[in-house]
């Protein structure tokens, strides 16, 4: 396994591992994984400078984009306000 994922491989199942198989991902690809709607997705790569369209095809640099969603992480909310982070 590529970069650090051997660290959490005991909580990966097989379509994590094949995931994290491939750099560049579709946006349908990012949508069903992330569970971002397309537009966000979309807004998102580009403010990470992960989105790349050359004509039709459009893909989004999958390790640019995961590590600007760790910089970026939401802090989860419970019961309507923001927890502090850890």
């Amino acid at each position: 396994m590529a970069g650090q994922a051997w660290k959490y491989s005991h909580q990966l199942d097989e379509r994590d591992l094949a995931f994290l198989q491939h750099d560049f991902i579709t946006i349908p690809m990012g949508m069903e994984y992330y569970g971002f709607s397309e537009r966000t997705l979309i807004r998102m790569a580009k403010e990470a400078n992960a989105f790349y369209k050359i004509g039709k095809m459009t893909r989004i640099n999958r390790n640019a984009f995961d590590a600007y969603l760790r910089e970026q992480r939401k802090v989860p909310r419970v019961g309507g306000k923001l927890c502090a982070k850890s």
